[in-house]
């Protein structure tokens, strides 16, 4: 005879005359979290993951009456996914701010703001940048919407599929069966889905290398602490990438010219870093990151030790070049007197130099990415970088 009783504590076992007690089986889970799309909403949207995620900030927010509201109407809008047509366009537009809601939210948390330390500084106009930002990341990768550069940045699935439209309707489906709490129900589907969606499009860049720090610019970093700067002209040689635009091509040669010019202005000892930066750009899709190349040539072609290379592996414009090396040399403390010095190609340099190339900083990043002195040659130009222009751009989230 065999006889197995449950209790809450322990669970009783009876075999025969025998009889024995264990631990009972655990009645919950362990919470389990999406890595991937948790570290896109915190690489992308920093300080909304940051507010989102605190009770205080939540608990400030959700009691007002209006965010209430919102609250009631977006669920009535989520209610009955039959009556969405056409799909999967429509589930889509569902999930997105509304003028409404981004304004209602923004009122809300330009009062809120300085409450508490998670949201101050967060005002009407970032939340508006941050709302914007997240129905662009929707319209692109979830309706196939033209990117700002369709030809590097599109959505990879084919929206007239039936297959993306089993995708979408399948999240929708899910957001119904499991609704999460109703505090985060405002926040959740934009924020979340929109995560989703560059991770469904293959598109997350914005958080490979995690322990870049940690691994493969921790010798520079290390040798930057113990740095007298003062020996050399330019803090760093900025060297931007210059992707092929063939399949299988690691580094074009214009790369290696690039590089070549880098490590002259290095051997005459005008800055103790060459600083590559570079994302996995051209063709699009590949899987060469132009930094990581370009460090690995300048060790195995050029014997450059690895502590003498920064490499920044997300810019996929000239524009963030700059503004990422920016980011870098105040991660190592570079002294904010002291120039970098940009070395490339006589084009990219005298483009670099241009009025068109200030007025697109200005148009793309909303601020330049530093202060340009004269050209000290055909290839080289000394950059001041200005951290005040280093912020998170989530309207460019292949590269924030």
């Amino acid at each position: 005879m065999k006889k197995i009783l449950y209790k809450t504590s322990l669970v009783l076992v009876c075999v025969g005359s025998l009889s024995f007690s264990l631990p009972a089986v655990a009645q919950e889970l362990p919470q389990i979290h999406d890595h991937v799309t948790e570290s896109l909403q915190r690489r992308i949207f920093p300080q909304l993951s940051a507010m989102i995620a605190d009770a205080g900030w939540r608990k400030i927010f959700f009691s007002d009456q209006n965010i209430q509201k919102i609250l009631q109407d977006r669920r009535a809008r989520f209610s009955d996914i039959t009556k969405c047509i056409p799909a999967p366009h429509c589930v889509v537009e569902a999930w997105k701010i509304t003028p409404d809601e981004r304004r209602i939210i923004g009122e809300v948390l330009g009062q809120i703001s300085s409450h508490l330390p998670v949201s101050r500084g967060y005002g009407i106009s970032q939340w508006e940048h941050d709302a914007d930002a997240i129905n662009y990341i929707l319209s692109v990768y979830g309706e196939g919407s033209p990117p700002h550069y369709p030809h590097i940045d599109a959505m990879t699935q084919d929206t007239t599929s039936k297959d993306f439209n089993q995708l979408i309707s399948g999240l929708q489906l899910q957001e119904l069966q499991t609704w999460p709490q109703q505090d985060m129900d405002i926040f959740s589907a934009p924020l979340r889905y929109a995560a989703i969606l560059l991770d469904m499009n293959d598109r997350d860049d914005a958080i490979h290398f995690p322990m870049l720090w940690q691994t493969l610019n921790a010798p520079a970093l290390h040798l930057a602490q113990n740095l007298d700067w003062r020996h050399y002209p330019y803090t760093a040689i900025i060297v931007p990438g210059a992707g092929p635009e063939a399949q299988g091509v690691s580094l074009s040669a214009m790369g290696k010219l690039r590089l070549m010019l880098a490590v002259d202005a290095f051997r005459k000892k005008q800055a103790p870093f060459i600083l590559v930066s570079g994302g996995a750009v051209h063709p699009a899709q590949t899987h060469y990151v132009e930094a990581q190349e370009m460090r690995r040539e300048l060790i195995s072609r050029f014997g450059i030790a690895e502590r003498n290379i920064i490499i920044e592996p997300y810019a996929r414009h000239t524009t963030t070049n700059l503004r990422n090396a920016s980011r870098l040399l105040a991660t190592m403390n570079a002294p904010r007197q002291q120039p970098a010095l940009i070395v490339t190609d006589q084009d990219q340099s005298a483009y670099i130099a241009s009025q068109t190339f200030a007025q697109r900083n200005l148009r793309e990043l909303g601020c330049a990415p530093g202060v340009l002195d004269a050209r000290i040659s055909l290839f080289a130009i000394p950059f001041h970088p200005d951290v005040h222009c280093n912020v998170t751009d989530p309207m460019d989230p292949l590269d924030p």
